[in-house]
């Protein structure tokens, strides 16, 4: 039985200021860790969600980079800089702050079927 993660299931999470191209070593990285041998076949270099093409034993997948896993953020009050309210938050005081969630960056593989 083999027991590695299926790349579709491998998430790199990266941000979108990194960039599509550290997206895509990020998560060819990752794959390679979990026991994968990657062949990149191309990278992207026009707009939009596409990193690349690799090819995983036989089978070709397309790495995206885009808003994919959701993040907790915290929302400071109307005013205070953010230094000052991680300050307070570290120290236990939350008061005025409040959270939320939105959606991150990531690098996710996604199968091409013929």
């Amino acid at each position: 039985m083999d027991t590695r993660t299926d790349p579709v299931e491998i998430l790199a999470r990266v941000s979108e200021q990194d960039g599509r191209q550290r997206a895509f070593e990020v998560w060819v990285h990752k794959a390679t860790r979990a026991g994968w041998a990657v062949t990149v076949e191309s990278t992207a270099d026009r707009p939009g969600p596409e990193c690349g093409v690799v090819e995983i034993e036989g089978l070709r997948y397309r790495i995206l980079h885009a808003e994919r896993v959701r993040q907790r953020v915290a929302i400071v009050p109307a005013g205070e800089h953010l230094i000052a309210a991680s300050v307070r938050l570290s120290r236990g005081d939350a008061e005025g702050i409040s959270w939320a969630w939105e959606f991150g960056h990531a690098a996710w593989a996604e199968p091409i079927v013929s």
